[in-house]
């Protein structure tokens, strides 16, 4: 295992499948959701559990956690195949070392591989993003609206000022309205 600055363990990156996520991981994951976005729910999830996750280990601590879903969508007369990032975070001893940028690095590589169209994302602070090749997007969008594992209905937006996706081959983002398919990521 490498050295990180100032002398501790780096970081292993590994995949995990949301189901066969065990009882302490979960909880540590959960964990550091709460540590990072104040308001977080008491789960290891905001609105439904992702398809898979990236962790990133120090030994058996979670240092960083990103959220991913599959997902196909609908922009203008396009369907394109996605991978959607939630919750990205590194726990904050963690963070300035290139943690999140390896875990965005990682989700992309993996969406190329798998010959997806785009990994898209939301996000109020976009440095992080545009640092690693997103662009903010300014489709009017449609998604569904749930609140504590209730539907409450759709919910549309001109801009959402927080779309960012990148590209993971040759297409082009495509103009017109976006239809998610499902929730925010």
């Amino acid at each position: 295992m490498g050295q990180k600055p100032g002398g501790g363990a780096a970081a292993t990156l590994i995949r995990v499948a949301e189901a066969e996520l065990g009882q302490d991981l979960r909880q540590q994951v959960q964990a550091l959701l709460q540590a990072s976005f104040p308001g977080y729910p008491a789960r290891s999830y905001f609105k439904l559990p992702p398809h898979f996750r990236y962790l990133a280990m120090t030994g058996d601590a979670l240092a960083g956690q990103m959220g991913i879903e599959l997902r196909v969508i609908r922009v203008g007369p396009h369907v394109v195949r996605t991978f959607g990032i939630s919750d990205l975070c590194v726990r904050e001893s963690e963070r300035s070392r290139g943690l999140a940028a390896r875990l965005l690095a990682e989700v992309t590589g993996l969406a190329r591989a798998c010959e997806l169209d785009f990994v898209i994302l939301f996000a109020d602070d976009d440095r992080l993003y545009t640092r690693n090749g997103w662009a903010r997007v300014a489709n009017p969008c449609t998604w569904v609206k749930i609140d504590d594992h209730t539907t409450l209905g759709l919910a549309t937006a001109q801009d959402t000022k927080a779309l960012m996706v990148k590209a993971t081959g040759q297409q082009a983002w495509p103009g017109g309205d976006v239809d998610l398919l499902g929730h925010l990521f």
